[in-house]
Order: structure tokens, then C-alpha cells, then sequence
């Protein structure tokens, strides 16, 4: 039972609590996509399109995923056909996820556990530890006081959003010097220079993420040669043949392995594999998401391999109410895995009702 009866496509936008500042623009409200797909036994999977508004992260954009989700992908998985579009891996990802979720429901076990069985993994983790991602902000003394409210909630590591202005290099060396102790890591998203890599890098940090531009691997290589600190790589990667291409040119020793970047839940699983087999650290990032797509990070997250800690947070870090039951934190402070069926978590229909903006349904010939 693979070929869905209907797809619906839910256009979504809705507040976040505070904007999310990067080098690539700010995100003050979430715009997404959430794909249903529903089958004959009435069973109905969910996954989530994670794109952003605009096209400043990756190539791909809610606008045209929504185009892509409507005219291609659905059209497919309503006809049985194997999807055969070029590029735009975060629409492939959520359909694929949504037939995952899907496919878990029905034999009623929780996706974590399904992807540790069938790969021989150990047991999935209830729980994982949380890196806090903090955005840019305007004021030293906001970023210090927002960073010391985390840190009294308990997460694992600190990752700054940053870019080569000296009020960005500022704040790194301002909340080492507040917390010389602390886990440390920054988010350059592409925007580095070679000096501005070597001024955070003094401060003792985890990693460097994406130093370079996503198409300019040999940068980032240049750069991690240049500095005494780990180079983490997002946007360069989304394949496995990515990844051992950045390994080839020495770009990085560890991968932010996000589902939606990669295509997939079962893609994202791959590449932590792939980075294991390259003697790469990894963790899973995340994409702002409503609790769909995190919840479904999280399936990956779970796993033994990340080493790190997830950039997955609670839904209290993005919003004051999610579209589903809030993804939530443990006592130690570690993001607690949804244990049900599937992803484990659906949206509540009155939420996703009111935060709606388009829809569309596309049912089977």
C-alpha cells in the first residue's frame, strides 16, 4: 500500500517569538509547507517542507517548493510514479517523510526505532543533548543576557550566528569572556574571511560552521588550514558525494546533517553513516521548523551516530504554541525524542487551521 488515495498541500505562516537573525537575512515569521498524504486503509502521514521564504539559505524558497509540491511531487505520488524532478531536496524531503510517517503509523512504530533497526544501530536515544542557536543581534548586552537565560535552562553548547562585522567578532569574544567554559561554536552561514575566522577562533570554540560560500569548497578548505579550530560544513554539503568531496579537498571534519537539506530522513541517515565511515564528527541541524519537521529531525538526531549536540530545540525557542504537541525538554535539558508512532507527532487541527494560508488537494486518477 504505497500509492497514496490524496495529497494536500498546507501553506503555513505564523510569528515566531523572537526573529532569526543570520548573515543570510531575518526570519520573522515562518512561512512552510506541510504535506499530507492519506491511504486507502486511512492512514495519513505528514512531513514538513522546511525551505525558507526567500532564496538566500539554498536555492530553494517556499514559493517555488510549493509549485514543485503541487505540479511534480504530488502529482507522483498519487500516480505511483518515482520522483524524477532535479534538485529541490527539501520538497523531495517532505514528501518522502510524509510516506515515511506514513509507513511507521501503520506498523505503529516510532521512526527512530525503525531507522536503528534496520541500519544495526543500538537502541535510539530517548533524549539528546541541545546546542542553543542565538541569532544576531544589535547589542552586546542582549546577546549576553539571552545566552545566560539558556544557559540557566541547561543546554550543552552555544552556537552564534555571525558575520565578519566587528560587532559580530565582538560578541564572540563577549561571551567567551562571560562564560570561558562554555561550549562555543559560531554559524558564519558563508560570510568568512580568512581573518575574521582567525579572531573567533582564538576563543577556544567547538567548531567554525560554513566559512565559505556552500559552492566554495577550496575557501573553506583554505580557511580550515589557516585556523587551530574545527570547520564544520552545512550548505557545502548535501550529498554523500559531497561530503566525500569535501573531505578530498580538506574543507571540514564535521557535517551539520540536516533532513531537509539532504532530501530526506533516510538520506540524512546515510550521510551520518557516510561521515562515521570518513572518521567525521557529526550533528543534525535544524531549519526553524514547526514540531512536523522537527520531530522528524529528531528521529535522526536520536541515533548513536551525531556526536555532537543537535541545533534541534524545544518549541518554546521558536514559538509561543507550535502547529503540534510542543516538542519538549527533559530535566537535564536535552530534547526529548517523540515516542509515538511515525514522527510522533501530528498537527492539531485548529492550530493548523488558523495559521493556513493556502492549500491544495491533489487526489489520486
Amino acid at each position: 500500500m504505497t500509492t497514496p488515495v490524496a495529497v494536500r498541500l498546507h501553506r503555513v505562516r505564523y510569528p515566531l517569538r523572537t526573529p532569526h537573525a543570520a548573515a543570510h537575512g531575518v526570519e520573522v515569521e515562518r512561512d512552510l509547507i506541510l504535506v499530507e498524504v492519506e491511504f486507502a486503509d486511512g492512514v495519513i502521514g505528514w512531513g514538513e517542507c522546511s525551505a525558507l521564504a526567500r532564496p538566500t539559505y539554498t536555492s530553494e524558497h517556499t514559493a517555488g517548493a510549493w509549485f514543485v509540491l503541487r505540479d511534480e511531487l504530488a502529482p507522483a505520488a498519487v500516480e505511483g510514479r518515482s520522483f524524477d524532478v532535479v534538485g529541490h531536496p527539501m520538497a523531495l524531503a517532505a514528501m518522502r517523510g510524509a510516506m515515511l510517517d506514513a509507513s511507521g503509523r501503520r506498523r505503529g512504530q516510532n521512526l527512530a526505532g525503525h531507522f536503528a533497526a534496520r541500519a544495526g544501530f543500538p537502541e535510539p536515544r530517548a533524549a539528546v543533548e541541545r546546542c542553543a542557536v542565538v541569532g544576531r543581534r544589535d547589542v552586546l548586552d542582549d546577546l549576553v543576557a539571552e545566552v545566560g537565560e539558556l544557559l540557566e535552562g541547561r543546554v550543552d553548547a552555544v552556537k552564534l550566528k555571525v558575520t565578519p562585522q566587528p560587532a559580530d567578532l565582538a560578541a564572540v569574544a563577549g561571551v567567551r569572556t562571560a562564560w570561558p567554559d562554555l561550549r562555543l561554536a559560531v554559524d558564519f552561514n558563508g560570510t568568512a574571511t580568512s581573518e575574521a575566522a582567525r579572531a573567533v577562533a582564538r576563543h577556544g570554540l567547538e567548531y567554525i560552521e560554513q566559512p565559505a560560500p556552500a559552492g566554495d569548497l577550496l575557501g573553506s578548505a583554505q580557511i580550515a588550514a589557516e585556523v587551530d579550530c574545527p570547520v564544520a560544513l552545512d550548505e557545502s554539503i548535501a550529498t554523500v558525494e559531497g561530503l566525500h568531496l569535501a573531505e578530498r579537498v580538506g574543507a571540514g571534519r564535521i557535517v551539520n546533517v540536516k533532513p531537509a537539506r539532504c532530501g530526506g530522513l533516510e538520506e540524512a541517515i546515510a550521510m551520518l553513516v557516510a561521515a562515521r565511515d570518513l572518521g567525521w564528527s557529526a550533528f543534525v541541524g535544524g531549519m526553524v521548523e514547526s514540531g512536523v519537521g522537527r520531530a522528524a529531525a529528531l528521529c535522526v538526531a536520536a541515533q548513536a551516530l551525531p556526536s555532537l549536540p543537535t541545533d534541534l530545540g524545544p518549541s518554546l525557542a521558536y514559538v509561543d504554541v507550535d502547529l503540534t504537541d510542543a516538542i519538549e525538554l527533559d530535566e537535564l535539558g536535552r530534547v526529548v525524542v517523540p515516542d509515538g508512532p511515525g514522527i510522533g507527532r501530528v498537527p492539531i487541527a485548529d492550530r493548523l487551521g488558523a495559521a493556513t494560508v493556502d492549500r491544495a488537494e491533489i487526489p489520486a486518477p
